[in-house]
């Protein structure tokens, strides 16, 4: 069994293509058996793998059933996956994860959930297209330290920078992340404390920003 990731990407977008998901999971679990990491399955094999599942779907490669099918797939292979990751919660850290408003995609929110919880992060995931005044009053309520937001398609800008300006208004104000292929990178918009290019910066800013209560 290969552990060329890109190799084993393209594997899983073909049995998706392909329609049949006991091949796509058969991909994650010898992947997996032969060594490779659980957060390189998630980044490496199969982030890629929808990204240009995406890119085919918006140059018309693909129509969205499929794209509908897998994410269905890949969203329950990420169900057992975030069960090998996920500590009990440690160091009274709280971050609300969502997708902004009108934003559907939620594979990548769900995927910084899972690495937050990996960290002992307790974790308010709520999913796709948050409206952005039901967002401001349960972090206004909850208080958590961090709120990630998803952005995946730039036709959901506007909705994503009202989210980001409400939240910033907030009195504690929460620190604000937002990331995802909607963002033009580089570009922080106001109101945010971080644009991130991907999970794995993400985790290492809030790593140092947010140490353990109780370390």
């Amino acid at each position: 069994m290969t552990r060329d990731l890109p190799t084993l990407a393209d594997r899983y977008l073909d049995a998706l293509l392909a329609r049949n998901s006991h091949h796509a999971r058969r991909v994650i679990d010898e992947s997996l058996q032969a060594g490779v990491a659980v957060a390189d399955v998630y980044l490496q094999m199969l982030q890629p793998a929808m990204y240009e599942l995406g890119r085919r779907w918006a140059a018309g490669e693909v129509n969205v059933a499929y794209e509908h099918y897998a994410t269905a797939v890949t969203e329950r292979l990420l169900a057992d996956l975030a069960a090998r990751m996920e500590v009990a919660p440690m160091g009274g850290r709280l971050a609300v994860v969502a997708c902004t408003p009108g934003e559907q995609h939620c594979l990548g929110a769900r995927m910084v959930s899972d690495f937050l919880r990996a960290e002992g992060w307790e974790v308010a995931e709520l999913g796709a297209s948050s409206p952005a005044g039901a967002l401001t009053e349960l972090v206004d309520a909850e208080r958590p330290d961090v709120v990630a937001l998803s952005t995946a398609t730039a036709t959901q800008l506007a909705g994503a920078r009202d989210a980001v300006s409400r939240l910033a208004a907030l009195e504690p104000r929460p620190f604000i992340a937002v990331g995802g292929q909607g963002w033009e990178r580089g570009r922080c918009p106001d109101g945010a404390d971080l644009l991130v290019a991907d999970i794995e910066a993400l985790v290492d800013e809030l790593r140092w920003r947010f140490p353990p209560r109780d370390a």
